[in-house]
């Protein structure tokens, strides 16, 4: 009787846990894994069946432009809790080892505490992208977009690096 009641409440635990590590999983289609699908409070899906398409063919079709031999691929979206907002999502592709490494934050274009566009460069953009093959160092002039971690541009870039042993971009401060 120990035993079976043992066994019930084992498998118990297992089914309810499922729910809440399916999202943390990697998932890999079309010779891509792509190690994070979403990220809590954030309407994208970086594990749709048309953005592993999309990361597969960037793959095969760019060169790498950001860290030596990695690409930063970034798409426009649709997905987002802001209103009013064209947000910009990225993913940094390591050609080599075929991983896609989403960026949790959604960017859009600066606009100042009364919604209005800020120009953020001598072009006029209101939104600006900086990085390059010969550094690991990502830099955007716009506004970031988070949960809980939303932060508008003032007078100079976000800058991030990108830590090959946590696989992800580290805001500079």
């Amino acid at each position: 009787m120990f035993k079976r009641t043992s066994l019930l409440l084992a498998a118990s635990m297992i089914i309810l846990g499922l729910p809440s590590t399916a999202n943390a999983a990697p998932k890999t289609k079309y010779g891509v894994t792509v190690v994070e699908c979403d990220f809590d409070y954030e309407d994208e899906k970086f594990c749709t069946d048309s953005r592993l398409k999309s990361y597969a063919t960037v793959m095969k079709e760019r060169k790498p432009n950001f860290n030596g031999n990695q690409i930063i691929y970034i798409f426009e979206t649709n997905a987002t809790g802001y209103v009013n907002k064209k947000p910009y999502r990225l993913v940094v592709i390591d050609p080599a080892s075929k991983t896609v490494v989403p960026f949790s934050y959604s960017l859009s274009a600066a606009t100042g505490s009364n919604g209005k566009p800020m120009i953020v460069n001598k072009k006029g953009d209101t939104i600006d992208f900086d990085f390059s093959i010969k550094s690991n160092r990502f830099c955007f002039s716009g506004n970031i977009d988070a949960y809980r971690m939303s932060d508008s541009y003032v007078d100079q870039p976000f800058c991030f690096k990108y830590d090959k042993a946590q696989k992800d971009m580290v805001r500079e401060y």
